[in-house]
């Protein structure tokens, strides 16, 4: 009677948000899954697009992961691509110690981990091309302008020792990511190119609490250089956490900017649910972006080969994109 309750009431402070947040044209989100989620993914970050959103979130995988993502409606205005991939570096073979917690853990709770990632590392490349008609279309900043963005990160994170308690799931995690991005602006108006080369710098944590909570912190341009002149944009401090309220079922919510930093991100506030069924082969998704709707699934086709998809009913253009992620090991 209580869990009922309980699965009550985190709907329906999940549907309060829902309602809560305000609309938005543009949803910035690294992958087919996590935009069927809202782009609700620093707390999460169990994926390989955790290079974009929580480089802490790197060492929880198991295994090297990669993606390949596609926009595939309207790609003559609004062209995005993106490609990611994740490794580790193994823990060495541990001396076998007697303990009953790790008895009990290993044996009762959960299965044994394999092989423990030491330090973990990512990279993510992205090309995002809008045209001049996608400007006519959504206007502002866009209007009269041809856009043309070329992303790469590069992350890594670890895992930090921590205290335990008995029977505890407590884990920390740490990363720090580097960004060199350039944004080549066409203005009809002028006739020219404006090109902005940027590097910078970010840090991640995560917070496991248990086996069904966690929480991340990033802090985004904590460095930062602008066409090599010094220049910087303000710093950015996001935060996010994830529920797994039942077997199968997460909830999780960003909110990003909440220092509402300038000549940054606009404050951004990110809802989805994700709820896997058949054994995990089959997953529904669904998720607000600052009060746009999100909407996604995905399906293992192959033991280790999964497709996504994900809709974003933004006021201007519908956005559709597929994904495939592969697990090596």
């Amino acid at each position: 009677m209580n869990r009922q309750k309980s699965h009550l009431k985190a709907g329906a402070i999940l549907l309060l948000l829902m309602l809560s947040v305000v609309s938005a044209d543009v949803v910035c989100a690294q992958s087919a899954r996590s935009r069927g989620m809202g782009g609700a993914f620093i707390g999460l970050s169990d994926d390989e697009s955790a290079t974009y959103y929580n480089p802490a979130g790197l060492s929880q995988i198991q295994g090297r992961e990669a993606s390949l993502q596609v926009k595939v409606n309207e790609r003559d205005i609004f062209d995005w691509n993106s490609v990611a991939f994740t490794g580790h570096i193994y823990e060495d073979q541990v001396e076998d110690k007697f303990s009953i917690t790790d008895y009990l853990e290993h044996n009762i709770l959960e299965e044994p981990l394999p092989r423990r990632p030491k330090y973990s590392y990512g990279v993510s490349y992205t090309e995002d091309s809008r045209s001049e008609e996608f400007g006519k279309l959504v206007g502002g900043e866009y209007l009269g302008v041809r856009r043309d963005v070329k992303d790469l990160q590069l992350a890594f994170g670890t895992r930090f020792p921590i205290a335990r308690r008995m029977l505890a799931r407590e884990q920390l995690y740490g990363g720090i990511k580097f960004r060199i991005m350039t944004v080549d602006r066409y203005i009809k108006s002028l006739q020219q190119h404006v090109k902005k080369d940027t590097q910078s710098m970010g840090v991640g944590l995560m917070y496991h609490y248990n086996d069904r909570v966690t929480g991340g912190l990033t802090v985004d341009n904590l460095v930062e250089n602008i066409d090599g002149t010094g220049e910087r944009n303000g710093v950015s401090l996001n935060l996010g956490a994830a529920v797994e309220i039942t077997r199968g079922t997460t909830i999780s919510a960003d909110a990003v900017n909440i220092t509402n930093s300038d000549r940054t991100t606009d404050q951004q506030y990110r809802l989805g649910v994700e709820k896997k069924f058949i054994e995990n082969d089959f997953t529904m998704r669904m998720g607000t972006h600052n009060g746009s709707l999100t909407l996604g699934f995905g399906m293992n086709i192959l033991p280790h080969v999964r497709m996504d998809y994900a809709y974003y009913d933004g006021e201007v253009i519908r956005e559709h994109y597929v994904g495939a992620h592969v697990t090596f090991d």
